[in-house]
């Protein structure tokens, strides 16, 4: 009986919580925002990295105010593990710095300063990104906008309360501000009720708020992706004819947006909503009819599907590969376009995919501007692809082709190109035992690496012993001479059974002779022992 009367309470108590949340959502939109203070005992302190903790802790105990906020409390109200933490103060960087212990501390950012404190050593980095209190007042030494868009070029504007400085957050599910010691939950914006509900809304003007900043239009269909959220009609209506200024965030920036996107586990669900919404071919260079072909659609939606997989399985994906297979469909159809222009003629394929794919990334470099080691190993996944497709037994330099690092990224992508290609499969097949040494031999490799601690040294001698011993018993080149060893064997012991018979058969013949000479009353002669 007892029982069915807490049920009861609780449910009760969820349908209380509802009706605040959205008698406080609808008060925030018409007066700019509104408290809502929510007890958060269901939020288990545990769950937060306790280096996040200390950095809130000793804020508190210097006399600041410090709260964790944005995606860490959002993903803690919907039972999801966070990937970070993020903490905001009305300390200063600079005040910060000083106050902060235990940990590096560096400031960084040039249109709002922030403190990265990073706890741990390199293989083991936890970095907690410090910001202090955002104004919503203008001021010409804060808040510089470029030209007429309206874009903030620098935001500097420091505030005094976590009320300031939600109005500078861009969603409300965002805007969420936990206390770790009160347990409690502080929301100017109908967060809470948005998250409750699973809209995406914008806080504030949405068309002022994406002027300042576009990149806030490609977040709400990240969110939208990540969490299965819906944008709603109010921003949406803000969206609307604003595309285009997407096009106007740095490339670098939306390099590492596009990455977001594709790398954190959602990528199939996020290619499906941005080629719904028009905004996928505002990432990429022009693809002409490229890029509403089957080929586009089918080849980068099962990448992202297996990539996705790799990201539930804890194995990494690299930025490379994401666009070495974003940017193939475009290299593609021009290979092809070349290979069958009449009178076209080329060294080698190898050196038509280096023409080609120089002049795509270059193109590319405009809109999402990658790292010089990101477009060599592009292109060096490319290139090897005019290797692969021989298959093992056809390919010039086979060893050469073995020894390239990027050799099992290579293979991977000649899978996908299987999978729109089917002639492909039997050079994939070809280089498949290949592949899965060198799979195996990368992961002693990692954890060899990852060794450490009493008895680790140990540890990793054997593993490199091991790597050392399946390299020489793996390797191609030591198959084949293996192979070569034992004919050289069966054809010796060969040689031997041959001599020892043809041995027998002189000894025989010599018998017989000198038996038939005796028969006959005469001695042997020297020619016949010989």
């Amino acid at each position: 009986m007892s029982k069915i009367k807490v049920s009861q309470s609780l449910v009760a108590d969820a349908y209380d919580v509802v009706a605040e949340s959205k008698k406080r959502k609808d008060v925030a939109l018409r007066d700019g925002s509104c408290l809502y203070q929510i007890q958060a005992h269901f939020i288990d302190n545990n769950a937060i990295l306790p280096e996040a903790i200390s950095v809130v802790s000793q804020l508190n105990r210097a006399g600041f105010k410090a709260y964790i906020v944005g995606g860490g409390v959002r993903d803690l109200i919907i039972g999801e593990e966070p990937k970070d933490f993020d903490v905001t103060t009305n300390a200063t960087p600079n005040q910060i710095c000083k106050v902060v212990k235990n940990c590096q501390r560096r400031i960084i950012g040039r249109r709002f300063k922030i403190v990265h404190c990073v706890f741990g050593q390199r293989d083991s980095q936890v970095i907690i990104e410090v910001a202090t209190f955002r104004s919503n007042e203008e001021n010409d030494s804060g808040r510089v906008s470029a030209g007429d868009t309206g874009m903030l070029t620098r935001d500097n504007s420091y505030g005094d309360s976590i009320e300031e400085d939600s109005k500078r957050r861009d969603y409300s599910i965002n805007a969420l501000y936990y206390s770790p010691k009160s347990h409690v939950i502080y929301d100017f914006h109908g967060g809470y009720y948005d998250i409750l509900k699973g809209n995406i809304d914008m806080i504030g003007d949405p068309q002022v708020r994406i002027h300042e900043d576009p990149a806030r239009i490609i977040r709400a269909y990240r969110f939208a992706a990540k969490l299965g959220f819906r944008i709603t009609d109010r921003t949406m209506k803000g969206f609307e004819g604003n595309f285009s200024l997407i096009r106007n965030i740095n490339s670098s920036r939306l390099f590492e947006e596009v990455n977001k996107f594709f790398l954190s586990g959602y990528g199939y669900r996020s290619f499906k909503i941005l080629m719904e919404s028009g905004i996928m071919k505002l990432f990429l260079t022009e693809h002409g009819v490229v890029f509403n072909s089957d080929y586009f659609n089918g080849f980068i939606g099962e990448s992202l599907k297996r990539s996705d997989m790799r990201h539930r399985q804890g194995k990494p994906n690299m930025p490379a590969f994401l666009y070495a297979v974003l940017l193939w469909p475009l290299v593609n159809s021009m290979l092809n376009k070349l290979r069958t222009a009449p009178g076209f003629v080329h060294s080698s394929e190898r050196s038509l995919i280096d023409l080609i794919g120089a002049k795509v990334i270059a193109s590319q470099m405009s809109i999402t501007n990658f790292p010089n080691m990101v477009q060599e190993i592009i292109m060096e996944i490319w290139r090897l692809q005019a290797d692969l497709d021989s298959g093992l037994d056809g390919a010039d330099n086979a060893d050469h082709v073995l020894a390239n690092k990027f050799f099992r990224a290579a293979v991977d992508f000649m899978r996908l190109r299987a999978f729109m290609d089917d002639s492909l499969q039997e050079a994939c097949d070809s280089w498949q035992e290949d592949y899965e040494v060198q799979s195996t031999l990368a992961v002693l490799r990692r954890r060899s690496r990852g060794k450490s601690g009493p008895g680790g040294r140990n540890a990793e001698a054997d593993i490199d012993r091991a790597i050392e011993e399946m390299e020489i018993k793996n390797s191609r080149r030591a198959k084949e001479m293996a192979k070569a060893v034992e004919r050289e064997k069966a054809l010796k012991k060969e040689q031997k059974k041959s001599r020892r018979k043809s041995k027998g058969e002189k000894a025989r013949t010599r018998s017989s002779k000198k038996k038939a000479e005796k028969s006959k009353g005469r001695k042997p002669s020297a020619i016949d022992w010989m």
